[in-house]
C-alpha cells in the first residue's frame, strides 16, 4: 500500500477481543509502518510484536510521489478478500484510484489456523480489522465506484473489466 501513495498515511488496524472489551485507542496500537530492507533486520520486527496483544496498527511508509499516483484502478469481485480487501478499502476510503468490477467477498479476518489431521486446516478468528476510518468488510465487502459484471474475454480477447479501469484512469 506504501506504493499507492507518497504520504505516511494510516490504512487501518486489527482489534483481538481482548483489546476491544479493555479498551483502547487507536493512536496507541503498536504500529507497523515498515517493511524491513534487508532479511538480517526481520528477527528485530518479530521481537518488536512477539508475545504482545495482536492488535496492530498499518501505516504507510511514505516513499514519495511515483508517476501513476492519481491514475490507478483497482480490479475487483467476489473473489477479492483478506489483504486483497484491505488494500481495496484503503484505496477507496483516501480516493487514491478507482474501484472496478463487483462488490468484494467481505471477508477480512485475522486468524489462526491449527493443522487437525488428513490434510485439513481449521481456521479460528482471532481479530477483525477496521479501517482507519472505523468501516468493517467482514460480511459487507466493498462496493465498486464503477460496477461491471465480469464476463468471459471475447474472441478479440477484449476484458470489458481491464477496459472499464483503463478508461476510468483515463478520462
Amino acid at each position: 500500500m506504501s506504493y499507492l501513495t507518497p504520504d505516511k498515511v494510516p490504512v487501518g488496524y486489527s482489534l483481538t477481543r481482548r483489546r476491544a472489551e479493555r479498551g483502547y485507542k487507536r493512536e496507541d496500537l503498536p504500529t507497523f509502518d515498515a517493511i524491513p530492507k534487508n532479511k538480517w533486520k526481520l528477527p528485530f520486527l518479530v521481537l518488536r510484536f512477539l508475545g504482545r496483544d495482536l492488535s496492530v496498527v498499518v501505516r504507510t511508509e511514505g516513499l514519495g510521489s511515483k508517476p501513476f499516483h492519481g491514475k490507478l484502478a483497482v480490479l475487483v469481485n467476489e473473489h477479492t478478500a483478506g489483504a486483497a480487501e484491505m488494500i481495496t478499502g484503503f484505496v477507496k476510503e483516501n480516493q487514491l484510484g478507482k474501484i472496478v468490477g463487483t462488490r468484494t467477498a467481505g471477508r477480512l479476518l485475522g486468524g489462526t489456523g491449527f493443522k487437525v489431521g488428513h490434510g485439513y486446516t481449521l481456521m479460528i478468528p482471532v481479530g477483525c480489522y477496521l479501517s482507519w476510518n472505523g468501516k468493517r468488510y467482514e460480511g459487507a465487502g466493498i462496493e465498486p465506484d464503477v460496477e461491471v459484471e465480469w464476463s468471459a474475454p471475447g474472441p478479440n480477447g477484449n476484458d470489458r473489466q481491464l477496459q472499464e479501469a483503463v478508461r476510468s484512469v483515463t478520462a
